[in-house]
């Protein structure tokens, strides 16, 4: 029960100081004159409004206009090294032509000399007919029985046996080179033929190789012209949201200004009739805290600032809002917030504010 009287109280004193700050923001005159919610506040504040959405979506667009130049940093590199890879090939297949070209030379020159090789061998093939047709149309039975029938002896035999066994002999030798040649010379076109397919296959994928880094910079110029239209539209959309930031402070500028006139008109007709009923105490007549200048601080804004603190603990003479501090301390802080000076202490109120 105790416990509740005393939550009780608490909420009074708390209560207490909020009132005071709503009444005291509404009717004091201090610097601003009258503070009061006007019109001219509430089109001010539409104006805030406007501006700090603008402002929000500047910084947006600002952050989009970051990743887009990301983006066209990236397709760069992406362009510059597709371009260096498609240099590089074309610089290979300048290379591979050149190659291909002696390739073909070497072929040819391979099937010239397998047709020479071939007629050496078939001009060795009719001269040996010619001999062995020769040899037989003039011997009873055979060049051999002839060289051993006819020789004078057996020295002039074995020449003669000799003599028939080396020309058989280097017909032999004759045609087996003959053949080799051909051999070896079919062999190297074969070859040739193998190196002259891979080089063939070679430029096929080098072509391939082209036509696919030639669509991937083709997609890569089409990326770099997107980003360049994005950028651009999105530099144009900042432009527009400074424009409004910029057009909305003026407003804004205009409407305090205004409220400012406002609120200075309505201290200067009001005044004189503020020392009426105010006693002759001499605090009273203390014009220390009482300032001529006018200010643009509107009452919506000293409540809205005032309302943050209300809750907290309410201690006598203390100077905190957030730890503690009595009302005429609280009046006295919220108002200092706003650059605005009052009294310490309640008795000297009555003689900064404006009764309503």
């Amino acid at each position: 029960m105790h416990f509740n009287k005393n939550s009780r109280k608490t909420r009074k004193i708390h209560n207490r100081i909020y009132s005071a700050v709503l009444v005291f923001a509404l009717a004091a005159s201090l610097a601003a004159g009258a503070v009061s919610v006007s019109p001219t506040d509430t089109y001010a504040k539409t104006a805030k409004q406007k501006r700090d959405e603008a402002k929000k979506n500047l910084s947006d667009t600002n952050d989009k206009i970051d990743d887009i130049k990301d983006s066209q940093a990236d397709v760069k590199s992406d362009i510059a090294q597709a371009s260096k890879d498609l240099k590089s090939l074309m610089s290979k297949q300048e290379t591979l032509k050149q190659n291909i070209k002696d390739k073909q030379a070497e072929v040819e020159q391979a099937n010239q000399e397998l047709v020479d090789a071939q007629d050496k061998e078939e001009e060795e093939y009719k001269a040996m007919k010619l001999r062995i047709q020769y040899m037989y149309e003039n011997s009873t039975d055979n060049s051999l029985w002839t060289a051993i029938i006819e020789s004078d002896g057996l020295a002039d035999m074995l020449n003669r046996i000799e003599y028939v066994s080396d020309l058989y002999q280097s017909d032999r030798q004759l045609m087996d080179q003959y053949q080799a040649a051909v051999k070896e010379v079919e062999d190297w076109t074969v070859q040739l033929a193998e190196d002259m397919n891979n080089l063939l296959a070679l430029q096929d994928e080098y072509e391939k190789q082209q036509g696919e880094l030639n669509t991937l910079l083709a997609k890569l110029e089409k990326k770099k012209d997107q980003y360049a239209q994005q950028l651009a539209a999105a530099q144009e959309q900042a432009k527009d949201y400074q424009k409004t930031i910029k057009e909305q402070n003026e407003i804004i500028r205009q409407q305090e200004a205004a409220a400012a006139r406002q609120n200075a008109a309505t201290y200067d007709g009001g005044g004189s009739g503020a020392s009426g009923g105010m006693g002759s105490d001499s605090y009273l007549q203390d014009s220390s805290y009482n300032p001529s200048n006018a200010t643009s601080v509107s009452g919506a804004a000293v409540v809205a600032y005032a309302q943050q603190f209300v809750g907290n603990p309410y201690v006598w003479g203390g100077n905190s809002l957030t730890n503690g501090v009595d009302c005429s301390g609280f009046v006295h802080l919220v108002y200092a917030h706003f650059g605005i000076s009052t009294p310490r202490y309640s008795q000297a109120f009555k003689s900064v504010g404006q009764p309503v």
